[in-house]
C-alpha cells in the first residue's frame, strides 16, 4: 500500500519551480516547520488521485490535499464522489506524522483513519493543544465510480501533520481593547496562507473574541455592522481598503478611530501596513488612537543580597523614590511592580503578602499560610492565593480591601505561580488538575465592582515539573520546568504552537525584560537571554523582580 510516509516535495511558486525544475506535486516533511509566520514563497501542492487506487489510498490522498487551499481545497475535492458534501474551513485536525494509520473494510467501501492529535484549530482560527495522547478516529465512506473509488461520505476539516501545518496556515491576531480603551489585546488566530488578510478582516469586523477571552475585552465595531464583499482589496497606490456598509457613516469620529486603531493593528500582523475604511469606495475619515504600551523597563528591578532594592544600571542598584525604602522593610521573597512603580506587590519572608507603596507606607494584605507570589491587576489591586486553594484567589486594594475573584481555576487542585498580564485582560497560572500540572490562561471579566475568571484555556496539558512562570510578551506565557536535574524553559504561544529550550541550572525565578527573558538561579545569579544565549548579568540577587510594564 502506498503510504502517506511517502514524502513529498515542496513547490516554489511564481516562476521559481520552472527555472529549478522543483518537482511540483507530493508532500513534505520539513521538519520541526518554520518558527515565524512570515508569509513564505512556496506552497504545497498535493496530488491528485491516482487510478486504480485502493480505498485506504484515496482516504490518505485525499487527507494529504488537506495541504493544498488553492481554490478552495480543489484538489481535496477531487478525491470526493459527485455530489458529495465536505466542508475543510470547519475546523483543522494536527496529527503526528509516525501514529497515523488508515484500515478499510473488507469490502472497501468504508475506511477508518486513526490519528494521534497533537491540537486542533476550529472555524475561527482559534488554536487549542490537545491533551498527551488524544486519539481520534475518522469515518470515511466510498463507492465506485467508473471503476476507481471515490469518497462519499467525510468528516468536515482538514488533517495536517505538525510538522506541516505551519507551512499551510499562518498566524495572526485580531486586535481588541481592554475595557478602559487602553491597551490593544491580541486575540491569536491562524488562517490559510494566502487567504490571511480577508480572513482577518472578516473575523474582526463579523466574529467575535475567542470564547474564554470575549468577556474581557471590547471591540468598536458594532455587532450589526458586517464586512462587505468579505475581503481586503488593494488600491491603485497599494493602501489595503476594507470596504463597510454606508451604516460605518452614522458612527461617531471615536468609535472610526477605534475602528481603525483595531483593523491597523490587526492586518499588521498579516502583512499590511497601510489600511483604509471605506463605504462604496469612498474612504472614511479615521485616525489611529494612541494606545499604552507593554514592554517592560529596560533594567531589571531586584533585591541584593545586601538588602538593597531597585533598578539594576550596570553594577548598581539604583534605588526607586519612596518605594525602595518600603520594599526593603518587608524583608521580601517575591516582588511585582505596577508600571508607573508607585506601588510594588510582596510576600514576605515570614509568609504574608503585604503592598509597599512609593510615599513608603506599607499595608499588610493577605495572612493566609502557603500564599504564592502575588500579581497586581490594571486597577492596582493585588491578586494572592494559598498553593492549595486555588479557587480562592483575592483582589485586595493596596490599602487592604479584599474582594474575592470569582470562577478561579475550577477543578484545580493546586495553584503554583500566577501573573497577570501587562494589558490587565488575562491571568495565567500553573494548575494541578487530577495530579498533573497544566498552565492556563482566563480572561479577566468585570462588571458591577464584581471581578470573575473567564473559562479557563489551556495552554499546556502537561507540564510536569512547571515551577514559575511569567508573561513574556503580548502573547507568550514563559514556563520554568525542572526535568531530570536541570532547567528548561518552554514559551507557550497564547494561540498557538510553543517552543523549548535549556535555561540556566538551578533556575529559580523567571521575568520578562524589555528585549529579553531574564533568570535568577539558586545561588543568586541573575542571566538574560538574547537569542538563544544566556549572559550572566549580576551576583548577589536574593528578589527578581516581575514588572507590570514602564512609563518610558
Amino acid at each position: 500500500m502506498r503510504r502517506a510516509l511517502a514524502l513529498v516535495s515542496l513547490t516554489l511558486v511564481l516562476a521559481l519551480a520552472a527555472c529549478t525544475g522543483l518537482p511540483t506535486s507530493g508532500y513534505v516533511n520539513p521538519g520541526r516547520g518554520p518558527q515565524t509566520d512570515d508569509t513564505q514563497a512556496f506552497a504545497f501542492v498535493p496530488d491528485g488521485p491516482q487510478d486504480d487506487a485502493a480505498p485506504a489510498d484515496i482516504v490518505e490522498g485525499f487527507l494529504r490535499a488537506g495541504s493544498g487551499p488553492a481554490d478552495d481545497w480543489a484538489t481535496a475535492k477531487t478525491f470526493l464522489a459527485p455530489g458529495t458534501q465536505w466542508d475543510p474551513r470547519a475546523s483543522v485536525t494536527i496529527d503526528r506524522l509516525a501514529d497515523r494509520r488508515a484500515t478499510a473494510t473488507d469490502d472497501g467501501t468504508g475506511v477508518t483513519v486513526s490519528l494521534a492529535t497533537v491540537a486542533s484549530v476550529d472555524s475561527s482560527g482559534a488554536y487549542a493543544p490537545a491533551a498527551s495522547g488524544t486519539a481520534v478516529n475518522l469515518a470515511f465512506a466510498l463507492t465506485q465510480i467508473d471503476g476507481q473509488w471515490r469518497i462519499t461520505a467525510a468528516p468536515d476539516g482538514v488533517v495536517l501533520y505538525e510538522e506541516v501545518f505551519p507551512t499551510v496556515y499562518q498566524s495572526a491576531s485580531i486586535a481588541y481593547f481592554d475595557p478602559t480603551w487602553s491597551f490593544i489585546v491580541p486575540d491569536v488566530r491562524w488562517f490559510p496562507r494566502g487567504f490571511v488578510a480577508s480572513r482577518v478582516a472578516t473575523a474582526l469586523v463579523d466574529g467575535r473574541p475567542s470564547p474564554w477571552l470575549a468577556g474581557a475585552v471590547r471591540s468598536a465595531f458594532p455587532d450589526e455592522l458586517s464586512l462587505v464583499g468579505r475581503s481586503v482589496t488593494l488600491s491603485s497606490s497599494g493602501v489595503a481598503q476594507v470596504q463597510l456598509p454606508p451604516a460605518a457613516l452614522s458612527l461617531d469620529r471615536t468609535t472610526l478611530d477605534r475602528m481603525q486603531t483595531q483593523l491597523a493593528r490587526s492586518l499588521v500582523t498579516a502583512g499590511i501596513s497601510d489600511v483604509q475604511m471605506t463605504v462604496e469606495g469612498t474612504p472614511v475619515t479615521a485616525s489611529e488612537v494612541p494606545v499604552r504600551v507593554t514592554r517592560v523597563d529596560p533594567s531589571p528591578a531586584v533585591l541584593t543580597t545586601a538588602g538593597a532594592f531597585g533598578s539594576l544600571t550596570g553594577d548598581t542598584v539604583e534605588a526607586i523614590d519612596g518605594l525602595s525604602d518600603a520594599v526593603e522593610s518587608l524583608a521580601p521573597t517575591a516582588v511585582e511592580l505596577e508600571a508607573d512603580r508607585s506601588l510594588a506587590a510582596v510576600r514576605t519572608q515570614q509568609g504574608p503578602v503585604a503592598s509597599a507603596l512609593a510615599d513608603g507606607q506599607t499595608f499588610l494584605l493577605d495572612e493566609r499560610p502557603g500564599l504564592i507570589a502575588p500579581s497586581i491587576d490594571a486597577e492596582g489591586a493585588i491578586w494572592s492565593v494559598p498553593a492549595n486553594a486555588p479557587n480562592q484567589v483575592r483582589a485586595i486594594t493596596a490599602e487592604g480591601v479584599p474582594r474575592q475573584v470569582g470562577n478561579a481555576w475550577p477543578d484545580a487542585s493546586e495553584i503554583t505561580a500566577m501573573q497577570i498580564s501587562r494589558d490587565g485582560t488575562r491571568v495565567a497560572a500553573i494548575v494541578t488538575v487530577s495530579g498533573t500540572r497544566e498552565v492556563w490562561v482566563a480572561g479577566i471579566e468585570r462588571e458591577g465592582g464584581e471581578v470573575t475568571l473567564g473559562a479557563p484555556h489551556v495552554l499546556s496539558f502537561s507540564q510536569q515539573g512547571a515551577f514559575d512562570l511569567a508573561w513574556l510578551d503580548d502573547t507568550s506565557v514563559g514556563v520554568l520546568v525542572a526535568v531530570d536535574g536541570g532547567s528548561l524553559l518552554r514559551e507557550l504561544n497564547v494561540g498557538g504552537r510553543g517552543t523549548e529550550s535549556a535555561a540556566p541550572d538551578g533556575a529559580r525565578t523567571l521575568a520578562a525584560g524589555s528585549t529579553s527573558v531574564r533568570v535568577l538561579d539558586d545561588s543568586g545569579r541573575l542571566y538574560s537571554r538574547r537569542g538563544s544565549s544566556w549572559t550572566l548579568v549580576a551576583t548577589g540577587i536574593r528578589v527578581l523582580a516581575g514588572q507590570q510594564g514602564t512609563t518610558s
